[in-house]
């Protein structure tokens, strides 16, 4: 201030420059405004949007009084540096004909001390206050965008820099192309909102130009609140709300929330979600991305067991063709692909059996039990333990099914067992069995629904017996026998000798196996798939039956089958070397009765030709997935199953979980029960161990196990699965069974 009153004071009668900063720009405007001078700005010498009239300005600096000129140097740095050049060295030696005027300048120091050392230039009419730097800049906006602003045109521009604001928001024509102030220019409806929301952090291309100025329009009129537009659309605080709704489309809304979920990521629990999000930059493929990325991730990945459960989350309401799409995608790593599938949908678990065939069998089980359950529980071993059949009886059927199973699940037949199969078509074990209508006979049917499962043969037994336990029912299986040949003509008679208001007949399973509507046929796909549908019509069926129930219209219902049926008779394309003149029924298996015939496999039964092996007649049509009408053990044996509320409060445990044993001392467990039993046993590897009873609550269970290990126990009364139990032996040695043995 020494300085501006030397000049004052002074016979000097040309511009003062006084170069300052942001910081004390409009404490000195005050000062020198407080001695006298009358501040003018270059503001006041534009009209709207167009250049200030300097030819105006300079006239007017010498009428009047002192002045003090603003905005002449923010003017001036917008023009450009040539500019600031050419227009001080004019204004150094500007005669204001006996007045003073200090031009307040910001913006261009540089220029200034680049003018002192030109000999042109009288460093005596410059000074500089203490703190000269500054942060000055023009944000633009284009006039196509209905965007609030801090001023109209390049006269509130300098208006602005004029009361002391360096930053400055504008709407202006004028592009300042040569400019030495930072300019910014919003032309675009995404710069409008990253200027309405300053933290917004998205890039561009997450969104159309479409979708940007869509966003822009509802943020100006909610004043750049983006939580209020996501709440006027109802987006979910918690993103994990509504995903498969929001996530499907590309409508305004759907992007919407892919913007969100971008914004909030770091705020979601789902970590796989995060990771597809990290890798997903627009909505197109967002979908797409969340179902399919797993597939790049190994199953030895630390994080997989965590993103499978995650997305499994995600994709729950996926339509079927999202995830048929996925499936295909998966099998670019046939050997990682099983680890990938859930059982979601049928495309899955039909992908997951057709794997059967191409992966490592133990890899299968154990990848089964958390992936497939329902088929964990189908290829769990069956025990036969029927009292009223035979020890060799049991042993025979537990061991040929699980045979069957196993062999119906890899779609091939092993060799021994068809030399099985035809032992037995010559020895022919079923007449041992009794009849299906013998076990109706001695069945109390009071206030007992029957239900008519056609085709259900005896290899669903384990996936019935957990599926009821899930269910809270109680079951009692009968194991007994259709009549020859097995086809349903000649093995209705229980239904309709039924009360007809009591009884309902259910022909899906039968529909699938050799059916067109079924949806299944051999010719097209020699693969196992049709096993998926068969689980499902048997779980609806159960459910219906739980309902029932549940509801008190029965107290007990009665699933029984007409037969059984074949698919590995389907599978070894078999023909017999007779041409019958009816080309054979039911896919060949049985005809009618004709002679001489030299066939050893065949039983004459009911006027039909009947064959126990795996052949058909020749010429005859051949099936569709499954097979029924001849005498193999799995078209003959047929369950009939009691299924009743079960007492939910009864609960079992081992008395010692950790037992000895070596090869001179079996294991030897005791049980503990609630409730009474009325007829406990324990099934440990497939065998099946009466427990002795000691009293109404303990049980005691000799086994013949010598070798030390971890082992499962599947706790019975009756028929009735209580519970899994695991124990502990010690003191003997050798190697655990593999999980593998546990099953097959």
């Amino acid at each position: 201030m020494d300085e501006v009153t030397k000049y004052l004071q002074s016979e000097i009668f040309t511009p003062f420059f006084l170069v300052v900063g942001d910081n004390n720009y409009v404490t000195i405007k005050d000062d020198l405004s407080a001695k006298g001078l009358e501040v003018i700005g270059i503001s006041e010498y534009c009209t709207a949007d167009r250049q200030p009239n300097l030819d105006d300005f300079f006239y007017n600096l010498k009428l009047g009084g002192n002045k003090i000129v603003v905005g002449l140097g923010e003017y001036l740095s917008l023009r450009g540096e040539q500019e600031i050049y050419d227009w001080l060295i004019k204004l150094q030696y500007y005669d204001l004909n006996g007045l003073k005027a200090i031009l307040l300048l910001r913006g261009v120091k540089n220029t200034v001390m680049k003018l002192q050392s030109d000999l042109r230039f009288d460093s005596k009419h410059v000074c500089y206050s203490e703190d000269t730097s500054v942060n000055l800049s023009v944000t633009c906006i284009s006039d196509s965008l209905n965007l609030p602003t801090a001023c109209l045109g390049l006269k509130g521009i300098l208006a602005y820099f004029e009361s002391g604001q360096n930053n400055v928001i504008a709407k202006t024509a004028n592009s300042f192309t040569d400019s030495s102030l930072a300019i910014h220019t919003i032309s675009s409806a995404y710069y409008g909102i990253k200027y309405l929301v300053p933290s917004f952090s998205l890039p561009d291309y997450y969104g159309s130009d479409e979708n940007w100025n869509e966003l822009l329009i509802l943020l100006i009129t909610e004043n750049g609140k983006l939580e209020t537009v996501f709440n006027n659309y109802n987006l979910p605080d918690n993103v994990m709300d509504g995903f498969s709704t929001f996530i499907q489309g590309t409508a305004f809304v759907n992007w919407l929330y892919f913007i969100a979920l971008k914004l909030r990521a770091d705020d979601i629990g789902n970590l796989y979600l995060r990771y597809v999000l990290e890798k997903t930059h627009n909505l197109d493929i967002l979908k797409y991305n969340v179902i399919n990325e797993i597939i790049n991730i190994s199953h030895n990945d630390s994080r997989f067991d965590k993103f499978y459960a995650e997305r499994r989350q995600l994709i729950e309401k996926f339509a079927e063709s999202d995830i048929a799409d996925f499936v295909v995608n998966n099998r670019a790593n046939i050997s990682e692909s099983v680890y990938k599938l859930t059982d979601l949908k049928r495309t899955e678990r039909e992908e997951f059996i057709a794997l059967f065939t191409l992966i490592d069998k133990q890899t299968m089980i154990k990848r089964t039990e958390s992936t497939y359950p329902s088929l964990y529980d189908y290829l769990y071993k069956y025990t036969f333990a029927n009292p009223k059949l035979s020890a060799d009886l049991k042993i025979l059927l537990t061991e040929y099914f699980e045979d069957y199973k196993r062999q119906k699940i890899i779609n091939k037949i092993d060799d021994t067992f068809v030399a099985k199969v035809e032992e037995l078509a010559n020895d022919r074990q079923y007449p041992f069995l009794p009849s299906r209508a013998d076990i109706m006979n001695g069945i109390d049917k009071t206030d007992t629904f029957l239900y008519w499962l056609d085709a259900l043969g005896v290899e669903f037994l384990s996936f019935i017996q957990k599926s009821c336990k899930r269910l809270g029912l109680s079951i009692i299986v009968h194991i007994g026998r259709a009549d020859l040949p097995t086809i349903t003509i000649k093995n209705d008679e229980f239904y309709y000798n039924w009360e007809e208001s009591r009884r309902e007949s259910d022909k899906n399973l039968d529909e699938i196996k050799h059916k067109p509507k079924g949806g299944y046929n051999y010719q097209n796909n020699k693969l196992p798939i049709h096993l998926v549908r068969e689980l499902e019509v048997i779980s609806e069926a159960l459910n219906k039956i739980a309902t029932l129930l549940a509801l008190r219209h029965y107290k007990k219902v009665l699933p029984v089958s007409d037969h059984g049926s074949s698919r590995l008779a389907v599978i070894k394309e078999q023909e017999e070397k007779y041409e019958t003149a009816t080309q054979g029924q039911h896919s060949g298996r049985c005809c009618e009765f004709f002679t001489p015939y030299d066939l050893p496999f065949a039983t004459e039964e009911n006027g039909y030709l009947v064959l126990a092996n795996y052949g058909r007649f020749k010429g005859s049509r051949a099936a569709n997935v499954e097979v029924h009408g001849g005498a193999a053990l799995e078209e003959v044996v047929v369950p009939i199953i009691e299924i009743s509320l079960a007492n939910p409060n009864v609960t079992v445990k081992f008395i010692k979980e950790v037992v000895y044993a070596d090869y001179k001392t079996n294991a030897e467990l005791e049980l503990y029960s609630n409730s009474k039993l009325n007829n406990a046993s324990v099934i440990i590897k497939g065998k099946s161990y009466i427990a002795v009873k000691l009293n109404d609550n303990r049980y005691n269970i000799m086994t013949d196990i010598k070798r030390a290990g971890d082992y499962q126990a599947d706790v019975f009364d009756g028929d009735n699965l209580i519970e899994r139990l695991t124990f502990t032996t010690q003191g003997g040695s050798g190697k655990k069974n593999a999980d593998f043995d546990d099953i097959f």
